[in-house]
């Protein structure tokens, strides 16, 4: 399972920092403050943490336990009165169930002025109506008037991708690289990320995962916004700017009709 192992080193070589600024901009960018928040995909607490700390009532959901495990434990030293959830985003509900769910309480329908999704997220959605199915639980969540934000990586960043060897951290005893190949045909794109870790003696440790992402276009993300009945407001790069058509990365804005 992905965000596993690799969960012991995500904060450390600075992947909560991108969530987190982006929450922020979000936060600046609405015309009126939310009282409630959903972070889909929260990981770590990045994005929940700069909600939280704005004095929102927040809810995290990710599926990964190894994630959530450094959330609770940063929620705890930081004082936060989170709820975090361990669930499945295609597992959430999209429609009055007909028995009681887990969680009930904390998803409840229309209860939410604002859910975010953040950090290409759902560019891990790779089956055809994930993503539809995603943004309609979304909607069933928020309030009428409600906004939604998620980020999306591009078939233009992807297309960067076809036999690529990075290295992306090198520094406290932790050595992170990624390998990268995108099939145009597919539209799937494949990260295998390596990493050693030094510990106190001076050994270092390997870890690896693999991650597959999927190119969704702007048609794509039009198509499943309107099937969940929510309109697309603005695209944006992660600075905040209106998006390029060649935009690498879009941060997509939709509110409930």
């Amino acid at each position: 399972m992905i965000y596993h192992d690799y969960a012991s080193i995500y904060d450390a070589i600075g992947q909560a920092a991108f969530a987190a600024t982006l929450a922020e901009r979000i936060l600046a960018a609405l015309p009126h403050r939310p009282r409630r928040v959903l972070d889909l995909a929260c990981g770590t607490g990045a994005a929940a943490f700069v909600f939280a700390a704005a004095g929102l009532r927040t809810v995290g959901v990710d599926r990964s336990p190894q994630m959530l495990a450094f959330a609770h434990a940063r929620a705890r030293a930081a004082g936060f009165a989170v709820t975090l959830i361990e669930a499945d985003l295609r597992a959430l509900p999209s429609s009055p169930p007909a028995g009681p769910l887990l969680h009930q309480a904390a998803l409840e329908p229309a209860s939410f002025e604002l859910i975010t999704c953040l950090y290409d997220s759902l560019n891990y959605l790779t089956v055809d109506h994930e993503l539809a199915q995603v943004l309609t639980s979304a909607s069933y969540l928020l309030k009428p008037g409600g906004h939604l934000f998620f980020d999306l990586n591009t078939e233009h960043e992807f297309k960067t991708w076809t036999e690529s060897d990075q290295v992306v951290y090198d520094d406290q005893g932790i050595l992170v690289y990624n390998r990268l190949n995108y099939d145009p045909d597919r539209r799937l794109a494949t990260g295998h990320i390596g990493w050693f870790v030094r510990d106190d003696t001076g050994r270092w440790w390997p870890g690896s995962e693999t991650h597959t992402e999927r190119a969704w276009s702007d048609n794509d993300v039009e198509a499943a916004l309107a099937a969940a009945g929510l309109t697309l407001v603005t695209r944006r790069t992660p600075r905040w700017e209106l998006a390029p058509a060649d935009a690498p990365r879009i941060v997509y804005h939709a509110c409930k009709r």
